[in-house]
């Protein structure tokens, strides 16, 4: 099986974008640096909603993929910012079939 593409996008409680990209900053970007086989990931502030987000992540493969979400420092991120959120993340996942840059 190829890469594994991801797209979450989620709106915040009312104001607490910031904070929420705080934690994604301090809790998952250092180990997205660190992880080869995450190969990309954006996050990207919704320009039609304030409190709206979208994460874009392409790993090697679906274990990849895996092992980050059974990682202690997901599930520490997960725990503080789900309080801050106003709805469930909607995740979609598919197969990269072309890309520029990758």
């Amino acid at each position: 099986m190829g890469e594994l593409a991801m797209i979450i996008s989620t709106t915040t409680q009312q104001g607490k974008r910031a904070e929420v990209r705080a934690l994604y900053q301090e809790l998952m970007a250092p180990r997205a640096i660190e992880n080869d086989a995450q190969r990309v990931v954006v996050w990207c502030d919704d320009q039609q909603n304030e409190d709206r987000f979208h994460l874009f992540e392409i790993y090697a493969d679906p274990a990849a993929m895996g092992a980050n979400a059974s990682a202690s420092w997901f599930a520490e991120y997960t725990t503080k910012a789900g309080p801050l959120l106003a709805e469930e993340p909607t995740v979609v996942m598919a197969t990269t079939g072309w890309s520029k840059g990758v």
